[in-house]
């Protein structure tokens, strides 16, 4: 049985996820606030105001609490009290997710540039100036290499270290709408893998560039909502009629090995999917999360927290969950 351990409902929309330490949910919305609640109950603990709207899943480090905002600024907060550490100010608006590696922030922006922050002083690390379009999601950190597309029909590669290009790729699509930009990559033995509106599955080498293969599937229309398996064996990617393939990530070929018939019916929702102690969480745009056993595919329930979009699913601990929904909602879910 699933039940709604607590819900908190936002006076705002949240287009974003949560992150969790120390018994804290970190989470933010459109009214430009990054809040604390206790994970236990929901409370809010503390809350820092920005000065535009935020768009961005919080990242959190140690004591850090790192979020970027469309009032041009990226904030460091202290974790436990909210107080302001340090900005760093841009030209243009954050909507993108910041990712935290080494003591590191990286980060796209909406000004062409993707950067690397110092998270301890907020000093600018290196600057790549070179993107085409904007950022919005989470770069992949693999192998010292930043992976990440961007609303310029372009994905690309950079040195974590140097902020150099490795490589960048594109479809051969004019169309900014195929652009692989919603898309969160997932990588393992060296091949990185991509899914984006024009509906192909895309395997790259990791190291060049070089795709290995891509497929475009009618049975099988697969669009940006993609995850990995705890073994790195699957790669997870939703279908646009709801439900839920695995793909081999040793074979050569788009080898379809497991599946989930979660039954969502006609789906587009770019939301990660999230595997997590032997459960695959599945996303949807109608409120619907989905548990499939990660065994055999076999749904194992279904709970719906509201009619909106579901922005995030971050797992706390065995039989736990905090879902977000774009119609403001957060719920913990126990089951």
């Amino acid at each position: 049985m699933v039940k709604e351990s607590w819900v908190y409902q936002d006076n705002s929309d949240i287009g974003s996820g949560t992150a969790s330490k120390n018994n804290l949910v970190i989470a933010s919305n459109t009214n430009g606030t990054v809040y604390a609640l206790n994970n236990k109950t929901g409370k809010k603990i503390w809350e820092f105001k920005t000065g535009g709207k935020i768009y961005a899943t919080p990242g959190v480090s140690n004591n850090n609490v790192i979020i970027a905002s469309t009032d041009n600024n990226i904030y460091n907060l202290d974790l436990l009290k909210g107080k302001k550490n340090w900005e760093f100010k841009t030209a243009k608006p954050f909507v993108a997710n910041p990712l935290i590696v080494n003591k590191m922030v990286y980060i796209g922006s909406s000004d062409g540039h993707f950067r690397a922050i110092d998270i301890s002083t907020g000093n600018l690390k290196w600057d790549y100036d070179s993107i085409k379009g904007f950022v919005v999601t989470r770069p992949l950190f693999y192998n010292n290499k930043l992976f990440f597309g961007s609303w310029g029909t372009e994905l690309y590669a950079l040195d974590a270290t140097t902020g150099k290009p490795v490589w960048k790729w594109n479809n051969g699509s004019a169309n900014r709408m195929f652009s692989p930009a919603a898309c969160y990559p997932v990588a393992t033995a060296g091949k990185l893998f991509i899914v984006a509106p024009d509906r192909y599955m895309t395997v790259f080498d990791a190291a060049t560039g070089h795709v290995i293969w891509r497929k475009q599937d009618p049975a099988n229309r697969v669009r940006e909502s993609l995850g990995m398996s705890n073994d790195s064996s699957l790669v997870y990617a939703k279908t646009m009629d709801g439900d839920v393939i695995g793909i081999s990530t040793s074979a050569d070929s788009m080898q379809i090995t497991w599946r989930a018939k979660a039954g969502l019916g006609y789906e587009l929702a770019p939301t990660a999917i999230v595997e997590d102690r032997g459960i695959v969480y599945i996303p949807s745009d109608d409120g619907m999360v989905t548990a499939a056993a990660r065994a055999d595919g076999k749904i194992l329930w279904k709970h719906k927290v509201s009619n909106a979009l579901i922005t995030h699913i971050l797992p706390l601990k065995a039989n736990e969950i905090i879902v977000t929904s774009m119609d403001g909602k957060i719920v913990c879910l126990k089951f």
